[in-house]
């Protein structure tokens, strides 16, 4: 295994290690960060005249997930409070889909795990990974 692949290795395992652990004090799965961050990722495209926002066919290209898989994932976020959705003015098919302010905390505590794991590896490892 090449040096890069160990280093990757180190970071998957340290990754999946502190989000195992971290879950249940959070009350976030990273799949719910994952899509959390997907909205809020396409939320930051509305400063761009060309995109106009996070749909859920933008959520499901940005993971590469089904529209069902997707779908069932933001109606379980919509339900616990942590997205809202509203009506597109663009498109009356398509609803914008936002984190709401409880959506944000959860979405900053998980990249603070992100922020863990860098610090912990961060010497085992080196500052940057060599692409």
């Amino acid at each position: 295994m090449s040096d890069l692949a160990k280093k990757l290795q180190k970071v998957h395992q340290a990754c999946h290690r502190a989000w195992a652990k971290a879950a249940r004090d959070l009350e976030l799965s990273f799949s719910e960060f994952e899509y959390l961050s997907a909205v809020q990722e396409q939320a930051d495209l509305q400063r761009f005249e060309d995109k106009h926002g996070q749909h859920l066919q933008d959520i499901v290209d940005a993971l590469g997930v089904t529209k069902a898989s997707a779908s069932t994932m933001i109606s379980k976020l919509e339900a616990r409070g942590w997205v809202t959705r509203f009506q597109c003015m663009m498109d009356a098919r398509a609803q914008h889909i936002v984190l709401t302010p409880e959506g944000q905390v959860k979405l900053a505590r998980g990249a603070r795990v992100y922020e863990q794991i860098a610090t912990q590896i961060k010497d085992e490892i080196g500052d940057t990974l060599s692409l």
